[in-house]
């Protein structure tokens, strides 16, 4: 008894009940349906999402940033003196999608003051005591370049960085349910959104500890300064599916359940990344800068939709 509960994943005294027999085949669900979907093309199941280690389980070295330089785990010290990073995630605002080309698919009006309103939200979270903001970035794509010049005019002393075509919208990947995108879609875009996971998504190093991904291994800082920031801000200015993407992402969630997620055009999604690697959304599509008549998702008003 005690064993056959084990192997059925019982509680201890459970009775399991063998089949009978084994299903016909025309009976059984496909492969990638008994895993995640109902699509038994095996392409698709090839490019879904594999973690690192089993879901529900963490990664502690998610950013393979797990072992300090003396080969210690970051996420078992004390505090060492890294700043909290927090990755701010912002939509553009509403555009014109008339428009044939990218040139032409600018910002409507109500999507400037979307914007707007997100730079002064942003302007809110950097005044708080120990905030630094490392830039202001964003895709090359003329929607996302127009909301994120808003956004910095609304800031101080906020470096505002060159388009990145990382962030660029597309297709992460495969949606489950009701989204299941053609494979070639997933092979193009799949690989360079992942490529903007890994690179602004990272906790961050003690002062004493040289950081070469940020290009700054020839200035290696013995001591924190007088005025070091205790969190700093990234502002990333990009699109719905990357957004829905990064945050799934980042909480070591499916990135396949993206379409489940919806980011308004405007919204403010908050990720903090602790020294010790753990991770925590904070907001995800905040709209609480905009009012309700504000509130857009593509030509879609309100939420009642």
């Amino acid at each position: 008894m005690h064993r056959l509960a084990r192997r059925a994943a019982l509680p201890l005294g459970a009775v399991a009940v063998l089949p009978t027999s084994r299903p016909r085949a025309e009976e059984r669900a496909p492969a990638v349906q008994r895993r995640l979907t109902a699509v038994a093309d095996l392409a698709i199941e090839a490019q879904l999402f594999q973690p690192a280690v089993p879901w529900p389980q963490w990664d502690c070295n998610w950013d393979h940033r797990e072992l300090d330089s003396r080969g210690r785990r970051r996420s078992l010290l004390k505090p060492s003196g890294a700043p909290r990073r927090h990755l701010i995630l912002i939509r553009h605002g509403q555009y014109d999608e008339s428009a044939s080309d990218d040139s032409g698919r600018v910002l409507t009006e109500l999507g400037k003051k979307q914007a707007v309103a997100a730079g002064k939200r942003v302007a809110e979270l950097l005044s708080q005591k120990g905030a630094v903001c490392r830039g202001v970035h964003s895709s090359r794509l003329a929607r996302a370049v127009e909301t994120a010049d808003l956004i910095h005019a609304q800031l101080n002393n906020v470096p505002r960085l060159p388009g990145d075509p990382q962030l660029n919208e597309g297709v992460p990947c495969h949606a489950i349910p009701d989204g299941v995108h053609h494979a070639a879609a997933v092979y193009r875009d799949g690989a360079r959104i992942e490529a903007a996971f890994r690179k602004y998504f990272k906790r961050a190093l003690p002062w004493d500890e040289i950081d070469d991904d940020d290009g700054d291994e020839d200035h290696p800082v013995a001591y924190p300064p007088v005025d070091a920031p205790s969190d700093e801000y990234d502002v990333l200015v990009c699109h719905a599916n990357v957004i829905r993407f990064l945050a799934l992402r980042a909480l070591q969630l499916p990135p396949e359940g993206w379409l489940r997620l919806c980011t308004m055009n405007g919204s403010v999604t908050h990720i903090t990344l602790s020294p010790d690697g753990k991770v925590s959304l904070r907001s995800l599509g905040d709209t609480g800068h905009l009012s309700v008549d504000e509130v857009t998702f593509g030509s879609y008003t309100g939420t009642n939709w």
